[in-house]
């Protein structure tokens, strides 16, 4: 809408509001943004995904050594394959972990037996568990000695 104003002999247009061209440039602009934006808004929450499975892993096996020196009893690790959407309860001599999003295990992992001295009983070598956060993606290694320790995380690519 105009205003046709004249002063001084001079004519004057005012303007109040917008046009429908300036109106659909910015939303043209507004769509190559989020164009643009959205497949690395999709990569970061990947990431941070498969960061919080690893470290959660961590804090889980970590709780379960430190549960099973404290209590004096072995305590058993159950790792799934995929995030499902029944999630199991811990139980006194048992605890569950699964990945997040679409993170999952790169091999079927058996279940981490703790012993009373906070060692892994049922391995003959130290144990690696790969976390991917998609097929030919990053990926998380976690480190497992047979003595019970835990490695700090190195970054790798899934197969």
């Amino acid at each position: 809408m105009y205003l046709f104003v004249t002063c001084l002999g001079v004519a004057l247009f005012i303007s109040k509001g917008f046009t429908l061209i300036e109106l659909m440039v910015t939303i043209a602009v507004l769509a190559i943004i989020v164009t643009i934006s959205v497949p690395s808004f999709s990569n970061m929450i990947t990431h941070q995904n498969l960061k919080k499975s690893s470290s959660e892993l961590i804090g889980v096996l970590n709780q379960a050594r430190s549960k099973a020196v404290l209590e004096r009893r072995s305590i058993e690790v159950v790792l799934k394959q995929k995030q499902d959407s029944i999630a199991q309860s811990d139980i006194d001599t048992k605890m569950y972990w699964m990945p997040h999003g679409s993170g999952y295990l790169q091999e079927n992992q058996t279940p981490i037996h703790f012993g009373l001295n906070g060692a892994i009983t049922n391995a003959v070598d130290d144990t690696l568990i790969t976390i991917c956060s998609q097929p030919k993606g990053k990926s998380q290694i976690i480190h497992i000695s047979r003595m019970g320790s835990i490695q700090q995380v190195t970054e790798g690519v899934c197969k």
